[in-house]
């Protein structure tokens, strides 16, 4: 009699301590926040996580995004990068024998072959090179059109030339070009050539610099060759620097 009357107490006992227990868990599980339901409290740290980000749905931040990119646009549109080469696969590394990235042929018809040497190369593994088999060509090589221009600045362009038979002359050349606005073509501004190589020539250092006046469109730098003979272009780099 006395263990079932024990039985039945502590029975008691138990359904006391579920009975006070399962409402506090339930509350735990539901106050996220000091005060707050749950769905409130999702709502309140969202809205922090928000103001921490300067309230991106505001007016104020959507006018301060729309500054920063602005800048950023404008940064990148009027600053050209200086004393830094602007050239790239300035060493004619990338490429096939007949392509060479960034780079387009110019001349042709002339009986020249104009091509990408795997067998010559000052450095790396590669260079540019122009064979007129036989022929007297007016002007064959390599050409590039600078992405960005850089106006009201000095640019200098250097590389090496290497030179075989040539009866004529490889050079390195800087042409702008300008909008004539009567009929709405390109029209040659200036230009400048580099020193001449001939002959019979090992890797030799040319160079050559231009002021690029507001007015310029386009700039060209081209490595190329007149007469007859063959010529190979390697480590070529154009700098902007600041006006002298």
């Amino acid at each position: 009699m006395r263990e079932r009357r024990g039985l039945l107490v502590l029975l008691a006992a138990v359904l006391v301590i579920l009975a006070v227990s399962v409402p506090l868990q339930y509350l735990v599980r539901q106050e996220v926040v000091v005060g707050l339901a749950s769905d409130e409290a999702h709502s309140h740290a969202h809205g922090e996580e928000e103001d921490s980000h300067g309230d991106a749905g505001s007016e104020e931040g959507e006018e301060e995004h729309a500054h920063e990119h602005t800048d950023s646009e404008d940064h990148l549109a009027s600053e050209v990068p200086l004393g830094i080469n602007l050239i790239p696969n300035y060493g004619f590394e990338s490429g096939t024998r007949e392509q060479i990235w960034g780079w387009m042929k110019v001349g042709g018809g002339q009986g020249e072959a104009v091509y990408r040497d795997l067998d010559v190369a000052r450095s790396g593994l590669a260079s540019a090179a122009v064979a007129t088999n036989g022929a007297i060509v007016d002007n064959a090589g390599w050409v590039m059109r600078l992405d960005e221009l850089p106006l009201q600045h000095e640019v200098l362009v250097e590389g090496y030339i290497r030179t075989e038979g040539l009866a004529g002359a490889a050079f390195l050349r800087i042409t702008l070009e300008t909008m004539e606005e009567s009929s709405g073509k390109q029209q040659v501004l200036y230009w400048v050539f580099s020193e001449a190589v001939g002959g019979d020539s090992d890797w030799t250092f040319c160079g050559a610099s231009i002021y690029v006046p507001a007015e310029t469109t386009v700039v060209w730098l081209e490595a190329g060759v007149q007469g007859q003979g063959k010529a190979w272009f390697d480590d070529i780099s154009l700098v902007v620097e600041e006006p002298e």
